[in-house]
């Protein structure tokens, strides 16, 4: 019981995550459906895409959406029954913002690109294939998410993606963890003459325990891996490094991004609020009492050094600010007015990714709270002003 409600809470943090601005059509994989690639409930899956426009027209962003995790079959059936289960609850449009936007002074340097938001219906990271369905009492589950990704794929290449110039693969939070598991794998589609790179938000996550000492996230990570038969969606380096019983370890980056080959952007809060919300901190500073705010502060302290391995990566950069935050990339202040080092993580990113300037793109901030851009100040008196 303890599991689920954490983890209810935990899908709950991860779908308040900002809103889109800017119109999109929404493209439902009928076709696919027919094939077998499908939601959780059966109904065909899709995403939404803008056209790119002069120089953009042939290069692309394709963002993976969040929104947590089914890690038992029945989570996956009260999940089936909302828009991170089910197409049926998605609109015709949506709209765009942040790093997806196609305002120019928000977003100079990829404005004019292909957008697409490939919607997220599956509950594994775009990662889970079983064959036959499952049933939890009269719900009949489909785990279909790495056929949902492949069926998106095709559907994009036939739209103009096997002819790009230039892609990044992103996406924030299950999604983010989604870019990490999928980075090569999706660039091994893309011809060797193309432009690609990852850019993952929010979607480091770490094999912590709870405030309590419980291994809920680690715990969540083995059952989703075997409800949802995961392996074959994983970095196959990662697993092929593992034992059976440790496979798991390749749901948790800090263990698999040694084996990502794709140059790969990181932008992570230090503190990030929907993990420490799953790892049950029930507070925010500063509402926190003394064995709070060590928990808290060592969260930060673990985060940091679990980047290490990115720190070391010669093709990656960071930006790893220390804001109450999660999923940075979806509005348009916390894109452009958030600094670490001097530069928003608009900035950042396009330096890293344009290589702008002869620096190895690892931005660290300061420790908590020390930075006065962040939208959540350590003063604000109204926690509700978090993603709790």
């Amino acid at each position: 019981m303890c599991l689920r409600k954490t983890m209810l809470l935990f899908v709950f943090c991860l779908t308040l995550v900002g809103s889109l601005a800017e119109g999109a059509d929404l493209v439902l994989l009928k076709d696919a459906a027919e094939k077998g690639s499908m939601c959780l409930d059966g109904s065909p899956p899709g995403y939404y895409m803008r056209p790119g426009q002069n120089g953009g027209a042939d290069k692309w962003i394709v963002h993976m959406e969040g929104g947590g995790w089914c890690q038992t079959a029945e989570l996956c059936a009260e999940r089936s029954k909302t828009s991170l289960g089910s197409s049926t609850f998605w609109p015709n449009t949506s709209s765009f913002a942040g790093f997806l936007s196609g305002d120019q002074d928000t977003n100079p340097d990829f404005y004019a690109w292909n957008m697409v938001y490939a919607k997220y219906c599956d509950g594994g990271s775009f990662a889970g294939n079983v064959e036959e369905p499952v049933f939890y009492n009269e719900t009949k589950l489909l785990f279909r998410g790495r056929m949902i990704l492949d069926s998106i794929l095709a559907s994009l290449m036939e739209k103009g993606l096997d002819k790009a110039s230039e892609v990044i693969l992103t996406g924030c939070s299950a999604g983010g963890l989604a870019t990490y598991l999928h980075a090569d794998y999706v660039g091994s589609l893309l011809g060797k003459e193309v432009k690609y790179r990852a850019f993952s938000d929010a979607g480091y996550f770490l094999d912590l325990p709870t405030i309590n000492g419980q291994r809920i996230f680690r715990e969540g990570d083995q059952e989703l891996l075997k409800l949802q038969n995961c392996t074959g969606g994983l970095n196959q380096k990662c697993v092929s490094s593992f034992e059976t019983d440790e496979q798991w370890k390749c749901l948790f980056p800090p263990y698999f991004f040694q084996y990502i080959q794709t140059p790969t952007f990181v932008f992570n809060s230090l503190f990030d609020t929907a993990q420490l919300s799953g790892l049950q901190l029930d507070c925010l500073p500063p509402h926190c009492n003394a064995e709070q705010m060590k928990f808290f502060n060592n969260f930060g302290k673990e985060m940091r050094e679990a980047l290490g391995v990115v720190n070391g990566s010669k093709t990656s950069g960071i930006f790893a600010d220390s804001c109450l935050q999660h999923c940075q990339t979806l509005t348009d202040n916390t894109w452009t007015e958030i600094e670490v080092e001097g530069l928003t993580a608009a900035q950042a990113l396009a330096d890293w990714y344009f290589e702008k300037t002869p620096d190895e793109y690892k931005h660290f901030d300061c420790d908590f709270p020390c930075n006065p851009t962040c939208p959540v100040k350590a003063t604000d008196p109204d926690p509700s002003n978090t993603l709790f």
